[in-house]
Parts: structure tokens; C-alpha cells; sequence
């Protein structure tokens, strides 16, 4: 009983405080959002989306540099991963070639210790 108590001790403790410590999330109001916003002309807000529209320019021309430098380099992706398949297949012949040698080393000495024990 005492081990159990042991055991239990620290689960409960620790249960206890999580949960003690756990915080509700409080955001502020939507109300208090929308009237701390600063009323701007619509030349500001027309300058706004021209800007928002040229950082996403930019950034959907950065996006397709990245995709074309990922596709030219698709090949030897591929080249070096296809080596390396084929270099794991070698060692694996390779291993199995040895087994079968150790096997037959085994069985032919086991065969002489046997005719001379």
C-alpha cells in the first residue's frame, strides 16, 4: 500500500499544479480592436494594397526562383540517390556472398574435426 501511495504522490501533484497553473486565454474584445484602429483615407488605403501587392510580387517571384533552382537540382537528387541504392544492393550481395563462404568454412571444418575426433 505504501509503494502505491509513493507512486500516486508525485502523478497527483503533479495533476494538481498543471491545472492550477493553467491559465484561460483571454483576447481582447473585437469592439475595442476595431476602435483603436486609426480611420485612414482611402489614398492611404489604396497606397496599402499597392504595397501589399508588390511584396506579394515579390514574394511569388522569389517562390518560383526557389522552385526552379529545386527542379534543376531534381537530377542529381535523384543520380545520388539511385547510387546509393545501388551501392546498399552491393553490400547486401556482398554480405549474403560471405555468408554462404562462412557456411561452407564451417561445414568443411566441422567435417575434418569430425574424421579425426
Amino acid at each position: 500500500m505504501k509503494g502505491a501511495s509513493c507512486f500516486l504522490a508525485p502523478i497527483l501533484t503533479l495533476v494538481l499544479t498543471s491545472s492550477a497553473l493553467a491559465q484561460p486565454v483571454t483576447s481582447p474584445s473585437p469592439a475595442s480592436a476595431i476602435t483603436a484602429e486609426p480611420t485612414s483615407s482611402p489614398q492611404m488605403q489604396g497606397m496599402m494594397q499597392m504595397g501589399d501587392m508588390d511584396s506579394m510580387k515579390r514574394m511569388a517571384d522569389m517562390c518560383q526562383e526557389m522552385m526552379q533552382r529545386e527542379k534543376a537540382a531534381m537530377p542529381f537528387i535523384i543520380g545520388i540517390s539511385v547510387l546509393f541504392g545501388v551501392l546498399l544492393f552491393v553490400a547486401l550481395v556482398l554480405l549474403i556472398v560471405l555468408e554462404i563462404q562462412w557456411i561452407k568454412y564451417w561445414r568443411h571444418l566441422l567435417k575434418t574435426q569430425n574424421r579425426a575426433g
